[in-house]
């Protein structure tokens, strides 16, 4: 999804950086495409946000082979399933969410979290200029989100011992991962969710173009015009790229947040049904332990997923996979390149998980 994640990145640009791959910025990308089309680069590596990112639990199971010690990169399962059977599957999903939002009472927290497997990719360079080669890396991002959204938020992030190699131009042995950058670790806290001082958090936490309340509260419940919203959002970066599939890529984003309410889900849900291009790719996708639906967006490079249970609603997490070209050469068709597990709760206080 790199080409998806650069077009994205070109947006707003100037108020974000390339070292803080947090959603939460992620989220804000709503308005016409910069200039720039570098990808971002940190420490000599590139980070490729798995199908797009950055929100705990066991490790990922199920139709992917991480951490069966094979060595080799996990393969995504497939289901030959009709294209138009997305729109159903997503309409039965939209159906199922019947239950309002639990609201929170004082001194309680949202708490969203992203169980994450995300591409490491450290890229030729000027003393080894043969030496191309990726990594699926583990981590795992918390967020405690207060009742008063102006008060403050606490994030935890945590690089997490799982690695898996995905492959390269030099055997693993001669291919170390690198350590993780300072934006990869620790805890942070700031008012309205500005934990890295990128942008001073607005008066009352107004900001048109972030996952508070205020931005959900404004957009349509109609599928028609949220779908319209979503292509208008993403047309200067879907422009500048050349690419199709932003509009699913950015809907994606904002369900990764963990914030989207309930009625907003669920017309969300019947707005990408009615995006160009999406299909089911598989019928049995296990993410952490939750299984779900893949609904997909792809190319000849890339497929964009996300998971969806069509019997409660509930959007489960979000996956890669390469195409028949993937990015890479030494990836398979196949491969699954970055996939996350998000889970979101209402809970009595900063640390608590459940």
């Amino acid at each position: 999804m790199r080409e998806l994640d650069d077009a994205l990145d070109r947006l707003h640009h100037d108020v974000r950086t390339a070292d803080v791959p947090l959603d939460a910025v992620r989220a804000r990308v709503l308005a016409a495409a910069a200039d720039s089309a570098a990808p971002k680069r940190r420490g000599g590596t590139w980070w490729l946000a798995p199908v797009a990112v950055a929100a705990a639990t066991a490790l990922i199971a199920g139709v992917v082979a991480v951490g069966s010690g094979t060595g080799q990169a996990p393969v995504a399962g497939s289901s030959n399933v009709e294209p138009a059977s997305a729109r159903e599957y997503l309409t039965r999903a939209a159906d199922a969410i019947t239950a309002t939002d639990q609201p929170l009472e004082p001194g309680q927290y949202h708490y969203v979290a992203v169980h994450q497997w995300a591409s490491y990719h450290v890229p030729p360079s000027p003393q080894e200029p043969e030496t191309d080669y990726a990594y699926l890396v583990e981590s795992r991002d918390e967020t405690w989100i207060p009742r008063d959204i102006t008060q403050e938020w606490v994030n935890r992030r945590d690089r997490l011992p799982g690695a898996k190699w995905l492959g390269g131009t030099v055997p693993q042995s001669e291919a170390p991962l690198p350590g993780p950058s300072g934006s990869e670790q620790g805890e942070r806290r700031g008012a309205c969710g500005s934990f890295f001082g990128l942008v001073p958090p607005p008066p009352g936490c107004g900001d048109p173009d972030s996952r508070h309340p205020e931005f959900y509260a404004r957009l349509s419940r109609d599928p028609q015009v949220l779908a319209q919203w979503l292509r208008d959002r993403t047309d200067g970066a879907r422009q500048a790229g050349g690419l199709k599939n932003l509009p699913f890529h950015f809907a994606v984003q904002l369900l990764r947040t963990g914030l989207v309410p309930a009625d907003l889900r669920a017309s969300l849900y019947r707005a990408l049904a009615l995006l160009d291009g999406v299909t089911v790719a598989d019928v049995q996708v296990d993410l952490d332990g939750r299984v779900g639906v893949a609904i997909a967006v792809e190319d000849v490079h890339e497929r964009r997923e996300l998971i969806v249970d069509p019997a409660n609603g509930d959007f489960i997490g979000e996956r890669t996979v390469a195409g028949q070209q993937p990015h890479f050469p030494y990836l398979a068709p196949g491969t699954v390149t970055g996939y996350s597990s998000i889970t979101t709760k209402v809970v009595d206080g900063i640390g608590e998980t459940s």
